[in-house]
């Protein structure tokens, strides 16, 4: 069995963030988030500091589209390691697809210049940055994770899990903080990047060659503890035979009548 999860709870998750996306965009597109989207920008705006600007600074080129290209090209180019390289890459490529789409149909402004604390270039939304460093953190979140449970390090799974999760969603924050992005835009391109990773690790899971996928058995939440076999086999009952007892008693029932007395 592999672990594909179940596909009636995949559409479940597709259907769901698939029209949180469309409900954000209709949104987006009718005004009705404006009033919130300028209030969330002046209340990071008025947050700002010299230390935390570095640093939002600093998470803002990690989702860059040069650094993800960047990384996608190292992860391939690791000997051992084009397993996670590959599938990655496309993923990121899907997400910069499909946030290219967007842009050019909505045309929506960025926020103003006055604002900004970095250069961009183009509409915005959905969030490029939000949508495509969740792609390829949330990608690497998973494929890792799997390779982790593999080796039955279930903890180290768990805590990367947790870490790279938060990463990929400080990426999206940092373009609140530096006046760039809208709200809407931020939550949009992390809805579509979800909808991403539940089609293409679909797509991944059943049509990718199985020489080159990152696969385990079961799920980590379904896993056996590493102690239940060993408690399992101490509770089946031994199939050694029983040693041979120290008096051997007679198996007839007429051995055991008293003997008649004679009068």
């Amino acid at each position: 069995m592999k672990d594909r999860g179940s596909p009636v709870l995949l559409w479940i998750f597709l259907i769901v963030f698939a029209a949180l996306f469309a409900l954000d965009l209709w949104l987006v597109v009718t005004g009705r988030t404006q009033a919130v989207d300028d209030a969330v920008l002046a209340w990071f705006v008025g947050i700002r500091e010299d230390i935390m600007t570095s640093v939002f600074r600093v998470l803002t080129f990690c989702g860059n589209g040069w650094t993800m290209i960047g990384m996608c090209i190292f992860l391939i180019i690791i000997p051992g390691r084009m397993k996670l390289g590959i599938p990655v890459a496309l993923m990121v490529g899907v997400a910069w697809f499909a946030q290219t789409f967007f842009k050019g149909l909505i045309a929506r402004p960025r926020p103003d210049m006055s604002f900004w604390l970095v250069e961009e270039y183009t509409y915005s939304f959905p969030s490029g940055h939000a949508n495509s460093s969740l792609v390829f953190w949330g990608a690497l979140l998973i494929l890792l994770g799997r390779l982790l449970i593999l080796q039955d390090n279930r903890l180290a799974a768990t805590l990367l899990r947790i870490l790279l999760g938060i990463f990929a969603v400080l990426i999206g924050v940092s373009r609140l903080y530096l006046g760039v992005h809208y709200f809407s835009d931020v939550v949009g391109g992390w809805l579509l990047a979800v909808v991403i990773l539940i089609i293409t690790f679909t797509l991944y899971d059943n049509l990718w060659p199985q020489k080159w996928r990152v696969t385990y058995s079961v799920p980590a939440w379904a896993a056996m503890p590493r102690n239940a076999e060993k408690k399992r086999k101490w509770r089946q009952p031994s199939k050694k035979k029983a040693p041979a007892a120290m008096i051997q008693f007679p198996k007839k029932r007429s051995a055991w009548r008293m003997p008649k007395r004679d009068d």
